[in-house]
């Protein structure tokens, strides 16, 4: 063990990880230039192919903490605080696992071709968010490419900033609704043919609420709107879009749920481990499929939260795609900039117009 765990391997692995993770904290922070990312990109490689095999668990360890550490953030509002730090360092033993069985494959270059393009095969629980190639369009090392035409309506994305921790309140929920309707009065006043508002945006079940379900009607027959909320349907409540068009109502449930924090992935345990973290509560149901729908002849495919970063999502035939989300669970950290970059690979390797609405 000391092989793997001494002053040599703690310091290069650091700094390598470093390396490896700096590009995406500069992005973040608003440095987007490509020389300069891809001057950072090959010298984080470089570093990586030169490093001794032996440290390679630990660049595994602290480079996905630096990637994903903001997973753990969304405990916060369940209450399990506690639960951070033991989160964040099972996320690094993970990783840290998975390079060190990589090492065993001697041929650094094959290690550094899986790591940059490989991770994308490895879904943990079906999180795949450790991928360094969406860095890529960010620097000269990524082929150019054609950009697709965007839609013929004109479409406004709501972008708003609801704290996750007044977001479900009940004192504020008339204050969210209120606000809603005012961006969506606005989005008519200035002639849109689409409004699209983030998911949750109503944080209660639209279906529920004859009185508002029967305002959004009503607004719908001046412009399409697309909302996030809940739905209750059939005994059980649904993650959902609503899209009200021509005093019309359709509602799509959400396809691809969140591990832990929309389902529970171990079918064993799911009920003990509801009980024990989620005060009992039972997981969302998802729906079949991803949903489709057309507003004046053009069609899209319908995306909450996570499903945006989804492969599946991108192999659907319709070139366009609506999404919404709710990045208040994970504010303050990279986790808005990460979704961002996986989406703007998709796009780009797929060919699809991606508009997106979000809460933070």
């Amino acid at each position: 063990m000391k092989r793997y765990f001494n002053t040599y391997c703690l310091k290069s692995s650091l700094i390598i990880a470093f390396f490896l993770s700096l590009p995406l904290y500069l992005i973040h922070f608003g440095i987007d230039n490509k020389l300069l990312n891809t001057i950072l990109v090959i010298a984080g490689l470089y570093l990586f192919y030169k490093a001794n095999l032996n440290t390679y668990p630990l660049i595994g360890f602290f480079t996905s903490i630096f990637w994903l550490w903001w997973i753990s953030l969304s405990f916060r509002y369940y209450g399990l605080s506690y639960l951070i730090p033991f989160i964040i360092i099972s996320i690094g033993i993970l990783y840290g696992f998975i390079f060190w069985v990589l090492s065993f494959v001697r041929l650094k270059i094959l290690i550094i071709l899986f790591f940059v393009f490989g991770f994308k095969y490895i879904s943990i629980f079906g999180f795949d968010w450790f991928r360094y190639e969406v860095l890529l369009p960010h620097t000269y090392l990524f082929p150019p490419h054609k950009p697709i035409n965007s839609p013929t309506l004109s479409i406004k994305a709501i972008q708003t900033k609801i704290p996750q921790n007044k977001k479900w309140l009940t004192s504020y929920i008339l204050t969210e609704i209120n606000n809603n309707f005012q961006k969506i009065n606005e989005a008519i006043k200035n002639k849109y043919d689409v409004v699209v508002l983030p998911e949750t945006a109503f944080p209660l079940a639209i279906n529920q609420y004859p009185f508002l379900k029967h305002k959004l009607q009503k607004l719908s027959k001046k412009i399409a709107i697309i909302t996030g909320a809940l739905s209750y349907q059939n005994g059980r409540y649904y993650n959902s879009s609503y899209l009200f068009w021509n005093n019309k109502i359709q509602i799509f449930n959400k396809h691809i749920l969140v591990p832990f924090g929309e389902k529970i992935p171990f079918n064993c345990c799911k009920k003990i481990l509801n009980k024990i973290f989620f005060n009992g509560a039972k997981d969302y149901i998802p729906a079949p499929d991803f949903s489709t729908f057309t507003i004046k002849n053009t069609t899209f495919t319908n995306a909450i939260c996570y499903e945006v970063t989804c492969k599946k999502l991108y192999l659907k035939k319709p070139k366009y795609i609506i999404a919404i989300s709710d990045n208040a669970w994970f504010y303050p950290s990279i986790e808005e900039t990460l979704q961002k970059l996986i989406v703007e690979y998709y796009s780009i390797k797929y060919h699809k117009f991606v508009i997106h609405s979000k809460n933070y």
